[in-house]
Formats: C-alpha cells, structure tokens, sequence
C-alpha cells in the first residue's frame, strides 16, 4: 500500500507539474501575440490637417475656395500600403457617386481600389502622379491629391465624413484597429525574403512584406466606404 501510495503520489505531482507548464507555455503565447504590432512609432505622422475631411475609404476631401473638392488618399492608407508604383486617374467628366470606384494605386502586380468620398463630376486630374506615384505618401494632402470633383449632393456627403477633431480621433481608431488586424495574420503570410526592423516589428509600408491574401483583406476592410459605419 505503502509503495501504491508512493508511486500516485509521483504520478500526481508529474501531473500537476505538466499542467503548469502547459498553463505557463499558454499564457507566454499569449504575452507574444500583441508584441507582434506594427510600432506606434510608424503611425507618429499619421493625422489629418485642419479643414480636411475623411471617408471610412480612407480617402480624404478638402474643398477649394471656388467650391472644387480636391481628392486623394489618406495618410493612414498610404502608411500601411507603403510603396506605390502606380495611379490609375480618372477620366475628366466622369461622373461619380458617393462610393463609386474613383482611382486605383498600384504595388506591383497589386492594386487597391479607392472610392469617391462625394457625389460629383471629375473635373481635373492630377497627371504628375503618373510619373511621380510617391507623391501620394511623401504629401499626401497637398501635392498627392489625385483629383478634384465638381461637388452634387455636397450638403448630404458631408454628413458622412469626418472632420477637425472627430477626424484625429477616427484616424486612431483606425490605427488600433489594423494593429489588431495585422497581430492576427499568420506570420507564414509575410512574404519570405523580406526583412522585418526591431526584432521582427515592421514599421510603415506593412502591406509590401504581406501576402496578396492579407493585401485583399485589408482592401476589403479597411477600403470601403461603408455608411454603416457612420
């Protein structure tokens, strides 16, 4: 008996003791996960100016003083998409409405498709993003607009977007909603050959080391311009 006792006893104890360690291994797993975030750090630029209004696209608007809606994407997209090889403009005299297709950007053999933050007509083009497409992230609210609009339906629009204080804080939003997103994607779906900075934590341009599987989630998530979400 004596003996029997003995050899439960130890049984018991290697019981207990693989439980902790399987319970310590769980919880260590789970302390990684949301280390493996984009660094705030990459998002430090990432606002709207004064006067600039957003779209849950993730395009922005501004209007001109002659009442002419200038056009282009924000900084938030332009952060995590990173390199931009192309624009694909719009035609003059196209009318759009309100989440239409209005301009795609291309990476590569990828694209993402940004739609109009307004009803309106396609009034002018930005031609120099042909050959200069970097002007969409190096200034993203002034020399990387795409095009401009001749505004319809512009007092309804407005009530869609977001603007002054109500922009900066969607933007933050939205910045913690695409940490999440990113510490979710399987780190199998980061491209191979790419390398990460600070010990695996990439910082702007996130999309460029992702697979096109994650590339057309976040277009699908993050692109489009969902009135439900207002």
């Amino acid at each position: 008996m004596v003996a029997l006792f003995v050899i439960l006893t130890i049984v018991v104890c290697v019981m207990a003791d693989s439980i902790v360690q399987w319970a310590k291994a769980k919880k260590e797993a789970g302390a990684q996960a949301p280390g493996r975030l984009v660094p705030a750090y990459a998002f430090e630029d990432v606002s709207a100016p004064a006067g600039v209004f957003l779209d849950p696209g993730h395009t922005w608007m501004h209007l001109t003083h002659s009442g002419t809606a200038h056009v282009g994407v924000d900084a938030f997209a332009g952060k995590v998409i990173g390199r931009i090889d192309g624009v694909e403009l719009p035609e003059v005299g196209d009318e759009v409405r309100r989440g239409d297709k209005l301009f795609t950007v291309r990476q590569g053999d990828r694209s993402a498709v940004f739609n109009a933050p307004i009803d309106g007509v396609v009034k002018t083009v930005d031609q120099a993003l042909t050959r200069h497409p970097e002007a969409l992230n190096a200034d993203p609210y002034a020399m990387g607009w795409v095009c401009s609009l001749s505004p319809k339906n512009l007092g309804a629009n407005l009530k869609r977007l977001r603007v002054a204080e109500e922009a900066k804080s969607w933007l933050r939003s939205e910045v913690e909603r695409f940490q999440e997103f990113f510490a979710a994607r399987p780190l199998e779906n980061m491209a191979l050959g790419q390398v990460l900075q600070d010990g695996g934590q990439p910082t702007g341009g996130v999309l460029e080391l992702m697979d096109d599987e994650t590339w057309n989630l976040f277009a699908d998530q993050f692109l489009r311009t969902d009135d439900a979400e207002m």
